[in-house]
């Protein structure tokens, strides 16, 4: 059962319904004795026949309303309404996050205020012992006056259940939560709302999250096993710093990734000030190769060598400002690759080949690759930008 317009809640006037998800509505609502709107939150009903649920609902409530942060949006009140809980919290005058991303990119100061100011209210909340347990960017409120809030916190608390990956709710969500949420495990600390911080930082940066499939049972299964595709394979005019701290905060094990909000947060400003190298920089010839260098030798003749931890590959343009760096133009004459269309990066001994979206597609030895999963280069590799396309040769 939803409130309805005009209906009389406690003090609280129902104005209109601001958002409906799976677990709760939201409304914007009048106090009329305080002359102010608020933001009324209540549960789906379905939740309350829960044996323990109105306990639960309470003590978690109690703990968020403690939360005193000029960034965290504030509990004024919790109640029941016809048997319905219900948290009252004040109004935030604006849009989501999620929303602003959908409008336009975001630009590179609006990416830092976030992330420092999301980072900093989220620390501030694990010293208050309180994990937030679904951090996306429909959780951040970014108001009109300039300011910014993160909101719902311990509202995933407040749903748990019984129920895990096989019961009929998963608490977090599918495309932002961590490994050991997707497992149910009990082993849950800030390193948790790290990784999903992790997740919303990646699709700041790069404009989509790591994983997306057609159900929420495969988003998670990749979230278990599947290695994020490095956000410079989406954006490769990234730092590779930018890129080993998101990947940092993206580590299956828990352990391995950074051990405070503070630490990421410091991490990614640092990184978030050094730019990319210039592109074009790839080493071209058509005498040998620098001996222990792997290239790639081209039909003609050419070599490219693979000295730098990144290379780009595609066909540059000046009037839309590509540069690659190895540039595709000179032999892709059917025009067959596209302007962002590989990616090697070096990891140690090994050189992972990335497809970078392309439009036709990536394929060694004549099998396509697939953008989440980088082929490791082997000598003699035949490598082919697009059916038809443009064919290197692997050579360490």
């Amino acid at each position: 059962m939803s409130f309805t317009i005009g209906e009389v809640v406690g003090p609280y006037e129902i104005v209109e319904e601001l958002g409906r998800g799976g677990m709760a509505t939201v409304y914007k609502a009048y106090h009329a004795s305080l002359e102010r709107y608020v933001a009324i939150k209540v549960m789906d009903a379905a939740m309350s026949s829960e044996t323990d649920f109105i306990e639960r609902f309470k003590r978690e409530a109690r703990a968020i309303a403690r939360l005193d942060n000029p960034h965290i949006v504030p509990v004024y009140d919790f109640d029941e309404h016809k048997e319905q809980p219900y948290l009252v919290l004040k109004f935030i005058d604006g849009q989501t996050l999620g929303a602003r991303m959908k409008a336009s990119p975001l630009a590179r100061n609006e990416v830092l205020e976030i992330v420092t100011t999301v980072g900093g209210a989220l620390q501030y909340a694990h010293k208050q012992g309180i994990l937030h347990r679904d951090i996306k960017p429909s959780n951040v409120l970014l108001a009109r006056d300039g300011n910014i809030y993160l909101t719902d916190f311990g509202l995933a608390r407040m749903l748990e259940s019984s129920s895990s990956l096989t019961g009929d709710a998963i608490i977090g969500t599918p495309h932002y939560i961590s490994p050991e949420q997707a497992l149910n495990s009990e082993l849950i600390d800030e390193r948790t709302d790290i990784y999903s911080f992790g997740v919303m930082i990646y699709e700041m940066v790069t404009g989509r999250v790591p994983f997306e499939s057609d159900t929420a049972f495969s988003v998670i299964e990749d979230h278990l096993y599947t290695p994020p595709p490095p956000p410079s394979s989406i954006r490769p005019d990234l730092s590779f710093e930018v890129e080993n701290v998101i990947l940092k905060a993206l580590s299956k094990k828990s352990s391995d990734r950074h051990n405070t909000v503070a630490e990421l947060v410091k991490a990614f400003k640092q990184a978030w000030g050094v730019h990319a190298p210039e592109r074009g920089t790839a080493a071209s010839s058509t005498l040998d190769a620098v001996p222990g260098v792997p290239i790639f030798l081209a039909e003609n003749g050419k070599t490219f060598t693979l000295s730098a931890e990144r290379v780009v590959i595609g066909r540059n343009s000046s009037s839309k400002n590509v540069l690659n760096d190895i540039d595709l133009t000179g032999f892709d004459l059917k025009k067959i690759a596209s302007r962002r269309h590989a990616m090697v990066l070096r990891r140690n001994d090994a050189f992972l080949l990335y497809d970078t979206d392309s439009r036709n597609g990536t394929f060694v030895n004549g099998r396509r690759l697939s953008p989440r999963e980088p082929h490791a280069l082997q000598p003699g590799d035949v490598v082919e930008f697009g059916a038809g396309g443009v064919k290197f040769t692997f050579v360490r």
